[in-house]
């Protein structure tokens, strides 16, 4: 059964994160005394700041530096690039990382309130075998941290993925979606296949109609502009519409392509 991690109560705030991030990334070696005096932070901040590192694919599973830290680390350490925040939120929204961020992206729908998508998600929770009972509220507690990051400027708030209007949480018109984003997180659903249709490529979970909550016109814009810039062809036979995948070389090239750019 998958748990969930409310963070130890420590909100998403880029600069702490960096700084830790940072230390990490140069002193590999670090015991947690080492992290303890070098950061100033406690030993719990420490510990819940390293999750999320982790949920973010900065950190791998003994919180080592991943290839995608090491990218990330060489253009932008001090996360301040909106592409930066958009790849962290990307991989947060894992199942595995934090299961109240992919329900709320990924399986739930109209506009609810804080109380409404807690309910709902403990609903969708049990039946995907993921334990929502502990002795301290850890659900609330991970569906205040989730919120909240989406509405805090320390956090991912510039990214415009959700809005809260009238005590009711709704997804929001996605802020600054650039080609080679959106061709990181395609290639990263590929799993194989050579094609993917229009309509699974516009519902699938974790990909890049659902994730940047992208209707029909607005994905197919997308898809014209990834054509464009030679990353995908664009198929369209009678009523079927098929995207190929042509780009063969690392995802992580499409991040690098952005930052050499931009």
């Amino acid at each position: 059964m998958q748990t969930i991690n409310p963070y130890g109560g420590f909100k998403i705030d880029k600069n702490e994160l960096y700084k830790l991030f940072f230390l990490i990334y140069n002193n590999p070696t670090f015991k947690k005394k080492d992290l303890l005096l070098e950061s100033g932070f406690g030993d719990n901040k420490i510990e819940n700041l390293k999750y999320y590192l982790k949920h973010f694919n900065l950190l791998d599973k003994n919180y080592l530096p991943t290839e995608l830290a090491k990218v990330v680390y060489k253009y932008d350490k001090y996360f301040e690039d909106e592409f930066t925040l958009w790849l962290l939120a990307y991989h947060w929204s894992n199942k595995i990382s934090n299961p109240f961020l992919y329900y709320q992206l990924y399986e739930s729908s109209d506009s609810k309130t804080k109380d409404e998508l807690r309910k709902d998600f403990s609903s969708w929770a049990i039946m995907n075998d993921i334990k929502i009972d502990y002795k301290k509220d850890f659900l609330g507690g991970l569906v205040s941290i989730t919120l909240n990051s989406f509405s805090e400027s320390d956090a991912f708030k510039i990214l415009n993925i959700f809005k809260l209007q009238n005590e009711k949480y709704s997804r929001d018109i996605a802020y600054k979606m650039n080609s080679h984003l959106l061709a990181y997180v395609l290639y990263d659903n590929r799993q194989g296949r050579t094609t993917i249709s229009f309509e699974e490529l516009l519902k699938e979970p974790n990909n890049i109609g659902k994730f940047f909550n992208l209707d029909k016109d607005m994905l197919l814009q997308q898809i014209y502009a990834l054509r464009d810039i030679g990353l995908v062809e664009y198929v369209q036979t009678a009523n079927l519409q098929h995207i190929v995948y042509i780009y063969q070389d690392s995802n992580l090239k499409l991040i690098e392509r952005y930052y050499d750019q931009y």
